[in-house]
């Protein structure tokens, strides 16, 4: 009963918030602390919702019932839906329509459709977006600082307060001595990549020179601050993954912000077929070995490597043993020991099956090709194709790293909010989309209540 009342918590806050200041103030000032501060723990009773599940439920009634303004459907919406629909009727198929597919959609609807459709119609202000960035920018930046304790004590501090509610796995990962900080997202890989997010959302801020002021006492602009205490977070989780998500979506980002784009692009192609062969039979030596002969050597990062690349030849007749429908949640057969999937593709496709996984991979591919489209068709400074540009790089981070974890999570939830910012970019108006002057506010809320102050 105890962690159900906890759990509760953050919706009764976001409750109060939507009351008194209106549903934008409670996503800023409840749902994205919720999302980016607290761990991930699951409602005891249905086994469904977490902190940031609960609080975007009364957020997302409040808007529900906002007067409709006129929009168009954009077909990441249906991306969105169709992800969610193929995942429900795949556990239904392997666990039973009544409980399988309703618990499914009970929790995608906390996880991907609430918040998505939320930020679908609130982003429609664009002063709200600017917000939005800033309050990911501190929120992210606070973790940073907060997990240089964990990175010198190897004590997490944004878990021990929960340890003594909800069960916690140790799960404390070292590598060259060091300790790879996870914070409140339950993984270094998870860590790395949130504030690999969180840089890219960061430097639009900078790009757009909407949050130029000056720290107190120090000689740097705040977003300049909030930039370099996320590198350090990204740095202090000590994962590849995620170093590797961030330098691919920067060539990319530097090819569509460039003067001249196709020189830049041919420049890129003749870098990737001078190099890349090489490249690539380095990596390819690099990882075919035996894990437990890496381990041995005390290799760890050729360990981890060699792990990711046995799984696909390892699972792949599994997959196509269930292609259509997959497996289930939890009940794929486990081979050699290997239980951690450390590949949110072929993790999808073992759970939900191959259709799922076509609808996952669309997501991750098809809004940045659209996103591409629209920056081409503007000057490089637009404000509309700087954000444009870097909502590209932060699905290319999602691209890169699902590949080397199970996927899911904080991440998750957030790439289905930049999934929302983008279709919303796609389908406004001008008016829209170009940014405002900071110091107006976002419209009052068409309930009535009190006026919203920035």
């Amino acid at each position: 009963m105890i962690q159900t009342i906890v759990i509760a918590i953050p919706a009764l806050l976001a409750l109060i918030e939507c009351i008194r200041r209106g549903p934008e103030r409670a996503f800023l000032n409840v749902y994205l602390p919720v999302l980016l501060f607290l761990p991930e723990h699951w409602w005891s009773i249905s086994g469904q919702y977490s902190f940031p599940d609960t609080a975007i439920i009364p957020i997302a009634a409040f808007l529900l019932f906002r007067p409709k303004e006129k929009s168009r459907w954009s077909i990441v919406d249906f991306l969105v839906i169709g992800y969610v629909a193929i995942t429900a009727v795949a556990e239904g198929m392997n666990k039973g329509y009544k409980i399988g597919a309703q618990n499914v959609i009970l929790q995608d609807l906390g996880t991907i459709l609430l918040p998505y459709f939320a930020v679908r119609h609130m982003f429609r202000q664009p002063q709200f977006v600017v917000d939005v960035a800033k309050r990911i920018a501190v929120c992210l930046t606070i973790v940073a600082i907060i997990s240089v304790y964990e990175f010198r004590m190897g004590s997490d501090l944004f878990t021990w307060v929960w340890d003594g509610i909800f069960r916690r796995e140790a799960s404390g990962l070292f590598r060259a001595g060091f300790m790879r900080v996870q914070g409140p997202y339950g993984h270094a890989i998870t860590l790395g990549l949130m504030m690999a997010v969180g840089f890219r959302v960061a430097r639009w801020l900078e790009w757009n020179g909407t949050w130029n002021s000056r720290m107190p006492f120090l000689p740097i602009s705040k977003i300049r601050f909030c930039e370099l205490w996320i590198a350090a977070g990204s740095l202090m989780s000590l994962s590849v993954g995620p170093w590797l998500g961030a330098a691919c979506a920067a060539v990319m980002i530097a090819i569509f912000r460039a003067h001249n784009r196709i020189r830049a692009t041919i420049l890129l192609a003749t870098l990737i077929a001078v190099f890349g062969m090489p490249i690539y039979i380095s990596f390819m030596d690099y990882v075919s070995v035996d894990p437990g002969a890496a381990r041995a050597a005390g290799d760890r990062l050729q360990e981890d490597s060699a792990y990711r690349h046995k799984l696909l030849p390892l699972y792949m007749p599994v997959v196509e043993e269930r292609p259509t429908w997959g497996w289930g949640r939890n009940e794929f057969p486990m081979l050699d020991g290997m239980g951690s999937i450390d590949n949110a593709y072929l993790f999808t496709a073992l759970t939900f099956g191959v259709y799922a996984l076509a609808l996952q991979v669309a997501l991750l591919v098809w809004p940045p090709i659209l996103l591409g489209i629209f920056s081409l068709r503007r000057p490089r400074n637009d404000p509309r194709a700087l954000a444009a540009i870097s909502m590209i790089g932060i699905f290319i981070l999602n691209v890169v790293v699902d590949g080397t974890a199970s996927g899911g999570g904080t991440p998750w939830r957030v790439m289905f909010l930049i999934a929302g910012w983008s279709a919303t970019l796609l389908t406004g108006t001008a008016a829209e989309v170009v940014l405002i002057d900071p110091a107006r506010s976002w419209p009052q809320t068409q309930l009535g209540f009190r006026k919203v102050m920035v």
